[in-house]
């Protein structure tokens, strides 16, 4: 039971792999194996918002209009 969390991951991904294939042929083509391989690593674990951005807006106030 220690590898199922990961296991579970996994199948999860490739499902997700799978439901956007269309879309990913196109990038394969482009990129090949190994950059394709990259490319679905660096954007599994990358960081997607940049911090500085975040908290810049953070700091800006909101104001609330009900129309």
């Amino acid at each position: 039971m220690k590898g199922y969390h990961y296991l579970m991951r996994i199948g999860r991904t490739i499902n997700v792999l799978a439901q956007y294939s269309e879309s990913l042929v196109q990038i394969f083509i482009e990129k090949g194996v190994r950059d394709f391989i990259s490319f679905v690593r660096e954007t599994l674990t990358g960081p997607w918002l940049d911090i500085n951005w975040v908290r810049g807006r953070l700091k800006q106030t909101y104001q609330l209009r009900l129309i």
